[in-house]
């Protein structure tokens, strides 16, 4: 039961999470964005903001397969989670209450720590009703998605003698960095909408591809794909701000463009299921690049 619960909080999708906090935190040491430590988060409350944010992440998902288990018997097969229906309730009800604990000991003084229970009933909310929503359920995770970065920026302990770095080329890069989160994420789960089409449509859903057919799926797909290929071309037009180096451009344009440009094509072409997976597993090819850009940028500035 443990690979199961362990396969149900994807963690490869928690890997990112993680790895999205430690390159801002990164970032914020090595800039001149928070000179002062007094603007910068600590050790401590990096740590549970990341462990809060992959514990309400882990529950979403738990409740997402738990209102899923008809549609994954179609989409997945023998694939699809075991885990009973009481098990996926009280492991979703287990990792919101600690991750609720958890939030106050850094955010009790701050109005993030309204985002942590927002968060819990939006994903819950998706879950239950608008996943089978067109477009609102897609634009719901995207958003979650890119509320991370947000959130790190929103918790630094920002006092009158840090306002001065607020706009500064580093907390304008956590910020671009939300956008393409949002873009990417937007695109891939248009994606998975249309490789999930028959077990949607088996269980009355109301997504895109089902309403409007998976051409048009694709067209939106293909445009917030677009759309984040066009934000990492501004980010390297402006490589005299940031002040980018070489081995940084090199890395997210093999590893971040290079990718986006791969799901374009095989998005235009593909046909079957398989082509729409491997697109997917492209644009989260693409997420991972875009860390390493940033991680890379920070460590050498």
């Amino acid at each position: 039961m443990l690979l199961q619960i362990i396969k149900a909080i994807r963690p490869i999708n928690l890997l990112v999470i993680t790895l999205t906090f430690y390159v801002l935190h990164t970032l914020d040491v090595n800039s001149q964005a928070f000179t002062s430590e007094s603007c910068q988060i600590s050790s401590m409350s990096l740590r549970f903001l990341t462990i809060s944010t992959l514990l309400i992440a882990s529950a979403g998902y738990l409740i997402n397969d738990y209102y899923d288990k008809e549609t994954d018997s179609i989409n997945k097969g023998n694939k699809q989670n075991r885990l009973s229906k009481q098990v996926l309730l009280w492991g979703y009800s287990i990792l919101n209450i600690n991750a609720l604990a958890l939030s106050y000991t850094f955010a009790s003084t701050n109005y993030v720590f309204l985002i942590f229970p927002s968060s819990i009933f939006l994903l819950w909310l998706y879950s239950f009703k608008l996943k089978g929503l067109p477009f609102i359920g897609n634009l719901i995770v995207g958003l979650l998605s890119s509320t991370v970065p947000l959130i790190y920026l929103s918790i630094q302990e920002i006092g009158i003698g840090c306002l001065t770095h607020l706009y500064s080329p580093s907390v304008d890069l956590i910020i671009i960095f939300s956008f393409l989160a949002l873009f990417s994420t937007l695109a891939r789960e248009l994606i998975k909408d249309i490789e999930d089409i028959q077990g949607d449509k088996a269980q009355g859903l109301k997504t895109i591809p089902i309403l409007w057919g998976i051409k048009t799926a694709k067209i939106w797909a293909l445009f917030f794909l677009l759309c984040t290929l066009f934000i990492l071309g501004l980010l390297i037009a402006g490589i005299a701000y940031f002040n980018f180096n070489i081995i940084s451009l090199v890395i997210v344009t093999i590893c971040g463009i290079l990718p986006l440009l791969l799901c374009v094509a095989k998005l235009y072409q593909g046909a079957e299921k398989k082509h729409y997976k491997q697109s997917g597993n492209l644009i989260k090819i693409g997420m991972f690049g875009f860390l390493l850009f940033i991680y890379i940028h920070a460590i050498m500035l």
